[in-house]
């Protein structure tokens, strides 16, 4: 193959370290055992039957009444998460703290609204999940542990290693880049002409209190023109980390900045999405050892090995 595709190919398959996945690892297991930690998951087991709406397999129960299993899976959940984090029998408990959270996390979104915290999470550790064994080559107990059992550990810097975490990225820049294409598709030029000012108004009317922030942005139409379009141009503009990894620090700012100001302006508590995007994009950037560089840039420049 030439052309765009194969250098796209070349950079996923292209080599990695051992130490980039697994600070993927330990970044992404720390949100989900927060995650699972305190969600609200033995609240909505409580709920009545009439304010379920499931989604996908959830479509399987009649409601989310079992208080008992709820909480079984939420302690599991919990102790798989905490060791898959700090890479102990790494092999088991990845997968099972993943499983665990599915149906839980799916029970946040069987109530009329997706979830888009824990969507992102859970897709990006897909990759992870999918080689459970690998993302413990390195910091981790597991790791520790063989090298007092066994004999020397293998490299740091292997194909095994690139992959997961380019999967995870092109996952995180395609949520971003495909919420903003949406607002585009069907909304088109009113979602920044006045659909901003009329979410704020509206999520303002709907608190106890005037929110102040949200007031003062509506209630100015150049500035929340100004938002409207840095949202949408982030949003858009966040799979150049993909081909500029040295702008992954600046657009984690930026996606930082723009949750922290719907959460104060909104009231929406999107802090799970926002740091696994800082994880995925900073773990997947982070500069790697220059043999890592010299043969990674050798397959982009001239194509996949023979």
């Amino acid at each position: 193959m030439t052309g765009p595709l194969a250098r796209a190919l070349a950079w996923w398959q292209a080599p990695g370290s051992a130490r980039r996945l697994a600070a993927l690892r330990i970044g992404l297991g720390a949100i989900l055992t927060v995650r699972l930690a305190s969600g609200p998951y033995l609240e909505l087991a409580h709920q009545p039957a009439a304010l379920f709406r499931p989604i996908s397999f959830m479509r399987l129960l009649d409601d989310m009444s079992l208080p008992g299993l709820v909480g079984l899976l939420q302690v599991v959940g919990v102790l798989a998460a905490l060791g898959a984090t700090a890479g102990l029998t790494t092999r088991m408990n990845l997968p099972l703290a993943w499983l665990v959270a599915l149906p839980l996390m799916a029970m946040t979104s069987s109530l009329g609204k997706t979830v888009h915290n824990d969507v992102l999470l859970l897709l990006a550790l897909v990759p992870l999940v999918l080689v459970p064994a690998r993302t413990a080559a390195a910091w981790s107990l597991d790791a520790w542990v063989a090298r007092l059992t066994g004999p020397a550990p293998g490299p740091d810097v292997g194909d095994e290693f690139g992959w997961p975490v380019r999967t995870a990225m092109v996952v995180v820049a395609g949520a971003y880049f495909f919420s903003g294409l949406a607002k585009l598709l069907h909304a088109g030029p009113a979602w920044v002409g006045g659909n901003l000012r009329w979410v704020l108004y509206a999520a303002s009317d709907g608190q106890p209190a005037p929110n102040g922030l949200a007031l003062f942005v509506a209630d100015r139409p150049l500035l929340a023109l100004a938002v409207a379009v840095g949202t949408l141009l982030l949003e858009l503009g966040v799979p150049v980390v993909l081909w500029r990894p040295r702008l992954a620090p600046l657009v984690v700012l930026a996606v930082a900045a723009m949750h922290a100001g719907i959460w104060a302006a909104m009231g929406l508590d999107y802090w799970p999405m926002a740091a696994t995007a800082a994880v995925v994009l900073l773990a997947g950037t982070t500069p790697a050892g220059p043999g890592w560089r010299a043969r990674s840039g050798a397959i982009i420049r001239f194509g996949l090995p023979k």
